[in-house]
């Protein structure tokens, strides 16, 4: 006789528990340890300072840069909206023409080919070398920290801009081709749509490169904003003042690329690239 077999039951998981197992470990992963590793450097470079008595103007204490921050708040502040201003102003200018540029080069062998060794160039130029020169051109003041902004942001927008466009399916592109669509037509109807997400990619790159530029523009060629303020700082060896102003532009920068990666989600919430990874390391 044979004996039987008994099959066991396959009992499939919870997806409530896995539901809740993800949030959590999204919310332990996304706040828990980010604060943790700050608190833990916070804390080692206090006990560094204070354990080696080291100067004030050389390395102060993260206590003393909070005591600074919250002394010159609204000073910090003032200067802060000078430097978004300018990034803002220039960002926008970097996106409209870097857009404008990129289809222009997709739809248009010839200017491709006379457009990109340019561009090419005046990337390969170091921003900081050319200061110097934006200042003779521009003047002093915010015309030239938007210029700088501009120089910093304009070619990772035309660079992604291009690479989606021409990443279009070409099956596709060839079939509305015969049936008599127009190059506007395609560009708006196949090549757009199949460019954003890397269109995305790169005005989210401009962003968080356009306070940079800001900065820059102001250590040059201007009296105001944070880059003149740190400037100012370290030539007073006020270097207390000088790690709030890099403090305060540091927190601005992370919360612009959190506002960027929002606004990406956002438009492409059916992308890939917003979906969890489920093979990545905790």
């Amino acid at each position: 006789m044979s004996a039987a077999v008994k099959e066991e039951p396959i009992v499939a998981a919870e997806p409530a528990a896995a539901s809740t197992g993800g949030v959590a470990g999204g919310l332990t992963g996304g706040i828990v340890w980010p604060l943790l590793s700050g608190a833990i450097g916070l804390g080692l470079w206090e006990g560094f300072v204070r354990l080696f008595k080291v100067p004030i103007f050389i390395l102060p204490a993260p206590s003393q840069i909070f005591v600074t921050i919250i002394d010159q708040a609204g000073f910090l502040l003032t200067q802060l909206a000078i430097t978004v201003l300018a990034a803002f102003i220039g960002l926008v200018i970097a996106v409209l023409f870097g857009l404008a540029a990129g289809a222009a080069v997709t739809m248009s062998r010839l200017v491709d080919r006379m457009l990109t060794p340019w561009l090419v160039i005046a990337h390969a130029v170091p921003k900081v070398v050319i200061a110097p020169l934006f200042l003779v051109w521009f003047g002093f003041g915010l015309q030239s920290e938007v210029f700088f902004v501009v120089a910093f942001t304009f070619f990772p927008v035309i660079v992604n801009t291009v690479t989606g466009l021409k990443s279009a399916d070409p099956e596709q592109v060839l079939m509305v081709r015969a049936m008599g669509a127009t190059p506007g037509q395609i560009l708006r109807k196949i090549q757009f749509p199949s460019a954003l997400a890397s269109i995305c990619a790169g005005i989210k790159l401009a962003v968080t490169l356009a306070p940079v530029g800001a900065v820059v523009g102001e250590f040059v060629a201007s009296n105001q904003g944070l880059g003149h303020l740190l400037i100012r700082a370290v030539g007073d060896m006020d270097t207390p003042l000088a790690f709030a102003a890099v403090t305060v532009f540091s927190i601005f920068g992370v919360l612009v690329w959190r506002l960027a990666e929002w606004g990406e989600r956002r438009v492409l919430p059916w992308h890939p690239s917003q979906r969890d990874n489920p093979g990545r390391a905790m």
